[in-house]
């Protein structure tokens, strides 16, 4: 009879344990005392010093259990290292004690989800064992823990778009910044929230532009649904002294990214930027004009792909054209194309758009060019651009970039049409572009400032941008059109007909040749007459 009753206490001491752990209530206060007493009396965690230890917060970390438990979107700015991985495991597997919850945990890599779903098991299995089989999972694999009340924790690579159709109370993003296909990944997430599922995106740093820095800047000004959260360096304890001498062994932009002690400097010196980021944040933009060109090369405002800063000047102007051509694809890359006026350094217009490399040629480039006093076009000749080219050759469109040999004291021309980006002409590009920007050029396009913002270079010296970087390649091939717009090769061609061939006479008989007359240019109104010469055929 003993061993009933001491059954019966033991059962009712460790429901009264559970019930402090996961007690039945919304009150915000309650469930963070039950999450504190849930970590410092069974939750383990691996400190890598001392070993294994019971998990007792600090308070950066309880602040954000707060803000997680009040919120529905939050948002984090951190310093590496201060224990925030481990904070979302353990934060996961309580959330999951409940019914019903499917948490995801997105990761960069498959590694790395793997690597973060490994604290929450190393959590899970130092529990008690009574506290195990209450909660335990009934199925266990490498990235995904299911319980059998009906909640799981899944961690994943966010490549595998895991999110997409799922309903999800919890999903927890980890290093936002460095996904490669953040805003797929958010567009996934996005709904997964609207219909009240939670979220939590935590980062350190990686330049400025890219979709974290995009939603830090809408939280911290109140534009979109995220509470914000930084955490620097010192928020788990570490000293002046620790700082100090991590200063000496760490390049300033790695010191920024990964051990920030103020937001505007993580995002300002982090992510290896390419462009001098407090030189673009000088530049002054305008709204421009937006709309497209019509056949008649006609400028038709309603909100087009294609925006204007200044109209050309039909007396004088003097221009130039860079474009990065793409496959037309509906969700890839754009095409882009920059025109820039070679008097004044003055970027007056870009194009950007999904559309297919033949029309870039015959309804973008062709009418861009022309209606800015034949501009000289550069296009990208690598992949889709030879199409662009051959297309915007065979418009008979005066002047097309050719190639210019490098072999010799002084470049000579080729009969290569285009630009082709290389490891030699790429980096000289964009070099040459952030001189531009420091000095002459006038760039007053916000949308392509925030996209050189991004534009970065990584360990190996490589250079792109996050996620797209065809406004930069376009801008930076029109600034190399400005060293080559006064040579001789590239003005435009004389167009008068040449004495004692059938146009001379039409010119001289009428004013105009039939091609004139026939291109709508002139005298519309007019009967079409026949050209000179239509008759003369020889009778065999």
């Amino acid at each position: 009879m003993g061993d009933v009753t001491e059954y019966d206490f033991n059962e009712l001491v460790r429901e009264r344990e559970w019930r402090k752990c996961f007690p039945d209530t919304t009150d915000q206060e309650q469930l963070l005392a039950a999450f504190l007493y849930f970590t410092e009396t069974y939750w383990s965690i691996r400190h890598p010093e001392r070993g294994k230890i019971k998990f007792e917060l600090f308070e950066a970390q309880v602040e954000t259990i707060r803000s997680w438990l009040g919120t529905r979107y939050s948002l984090i700015l951190k310093a590496r290292q201060i224990g925030f991985s481990t904070l979302c495991a353990a934060y996961s597997y309580w959330v999951a004690q409940y019914p019903d919850r499917p948490i995801l945990m997105l990761s960069r890599t498959e590694r790395e989800a793997i690597k973060l779903l490994q604290k929450t098991k190393y959590g899970y299995q130092f529990m008690p064992e009574w506290m195990k089989w209450r909660g335990g999972p009934v199925n266990m694999t490498q990235t995904k823990m299911e319980f059998s009340n009906g909640s799981y924790v899944e961690s994943l690579p966010s490549a595998s778009d895991p999110a997409r159709g799922e309903s999800a109370y919890l999903v927890v993003v980890d290093e936002l910044a460095f996904l490669q296909n953040s805003e797929e990944a958010w567009s996934a997430i996005e709904p997964v929230a609207d219909v009240g599922g939670r979220v939590i995106m935590l980062s350190t740093a990686n330049g400025e532009g890219n979709l974290f820095h995009r939603l830090w800047v809408g939280a911290t000004n109140g534009t979109n649904r995220f509470e914000p959260l930084f955490f620097p360096w010192s928020a788990n304890g570490r000293t002046q002294e620790w700082y100090e001498a991590k200063k000496e062994d760490l390049p300033e932009w790695v010191l920024a990214q990964e051990y920030p002690d103020n937001p505007d400097d993580a995002f300002l010196k982090s992510g290896r930027p390419v462009f001098n980021l407090e030189r673009l944040r000088q530049l002054e933009t305008l709204e421009p004009k937006r709309g497209y060109l019509n056949q008649r090369r006609e400028f038709v405002e309603d909100g087009g792909p294609l925006r204007i800063w200044e109209f050309p000047d039909t007396a004088r102007g003097k221009y130039v054209i860079g474009a990065d051509p793409s496959q037309g694809l509906e969700h890839g890359d754009f095409a882009s194309v920059h025109v820039i006026n070679a008097r004044t350094y003055r970027v007056v217009a870009n194009w950007h758009g999904h559309i297919d490399p033949d029309l870039l040629a015959t309804d973008v480039l062709d009418r861009l060019g022309r209606w800015y006093n034949n501009a000289l076009i550069g296009v990208e000749s690598n992949n889709h651009g030879l199409t662009t080219l051959k297309f915007l050759q065979k418009a008979k469109y005066h002047p097309i970039y050719m190639e210019r040999s490098p072999k010799y004291k002084k470049s000579v021309p080729t009969d290569v049409l285009g630009f082709r980006t290389t490891q030699v002409t790429k980096p000289l590009a964009i070099d040459e572009l952030n001189t531009a920007l420091r000095g002459p050029m006038t760039l007053e396009d916000a949308e392509t400032i925030a996209e050189l913002r991004t534009f970065t270079r990584n360990e190996k010296g490589r250079m792109d941008g996050s996620p797209f970087d065809d406004r930069t390649m376009s801008l930076a091939i029109a600034n190399q059109m400005l060293k080559h717009v006064w040579l001789e090769q590239f003005q435009a061609k004389d167009n008068s007909p040449q004495p004692g061939t059938f146009d001379w006479w039409e010119k001289n008989l009428y004013g105009e040749t039939f091609d004139e007359l026939i291109s709508g240019n002139k005298k519309k109104n007019r009967p079409v007459r026949e050209p000179l010469g239509q008759n003369a055929v020889r009778n065999r």
